[in-house]
């Protein structure tokens, strides 16, 4: 039986149940914790099963305020488990357009609570991005630049993967010319926190900006990472990111 206090946030307490009653008691530092880029505890609980709890839970609480809503995400991404921040962001895709209409601003502070690329990615890649980002863009494209300039890495990847969902179903221009103005101030890392970032991103932009791709990687070929050279060509040559071989 789980021995941790309860969260004080009654909602974030009721969830928080519903996932330890679906699962065993929470591990941590296993083989992946390298891999997955931190080493808090995560229960062992399947990504459809957590769908389901934050589905449920999101249909019972429909009429909550975005206000309410704002302070339960603020206190899973607070949580102690990799499983509770990766509910938030499963949470956010669930919720109902009102509820999102909190402060982007907000996202900055809960970045500090975020470590590798599986929490970065399970909160800040979201389908609600394909909207949100679109309809509140100023106030979006001051966090994201922003957050590009961070010297927290967590927060730079974030400028960047927040990207990838609104720009494969969007050819807002707007989106394009900030994601490529953060990818400009990154391209010279070499972290893999940041690489793969800056493949993903332009990879994401191939379906409705493809020539604006291509001339970009043609033109700072030798400043990009390689990766992100790489996989991005293949992907505007044969739409898939990898040139697989044949076997057999």
């Amino acid at each position: 039986m789980n021995t941790s206090p309860a969260p004080k946030n009654p909602y974030h307490a009721a969830i928080l149940l519903r996932v330890q009653e679906n699962s065993g008691q929470p591990t941590k530092h296993t083989f992946s914790d390298g891999y997955l880029g931190n080493v808090n505890p995560r229960y062992p609980i399947a990504v459809p099963a957590l769908r389901r709890i934050a589905k449920d839970w999101s249909k019972a609480n429909s009429q909550l305020s975005a206000s309410l809503f704002q302070e339960l995400v603020t206190s899973l991404i607070h949580g102690k488990s990799s499983t509770e921040k990766s509910l938030a962001g499963i949470l956010l895709d669930y919720a109902a357009p009102a509820q999102r209409t909190f402060d982007p601003q907000c996202f900055d502070e809960w970045l500090d609570h975020l470590h590798g690329w599986a929490e970065v990615d399970s909160v800040c890649t979201g389908n609600y991005t394909i909207a949100a980002i679109p309809t509140n863009f100023p106030a979006w494209k001051k966090l994201l630049v922003r957050l590009s300039k961070s010297k927290n890495i967590n927060k730079r990847r974030a400028s960047l993967v927040f990207f990838c969902s609104p720009l494969r179903h969007s050819g807002d221009v707007r989106l394009a010319s900030t994601a490529l103005g953060n990818i400009d101030r990154l391209k010279h890392e070499r972290e893999i926190l940041i690489t793969k970032a800056i493949s993903w991103v332009l990879r994401s932009m191939v379906k409705y900006h493809k020539k604006r791709v291509h001339e970009y990687v043609r033109r700072n070929k030798s400043e990009l990472p390689a990766i992100a050279v790489r996989e991005t060509m293949t992907k505007i040559k044969t739409g898939k990111k990898t040139n697989k071989k044949p076997t057999g």
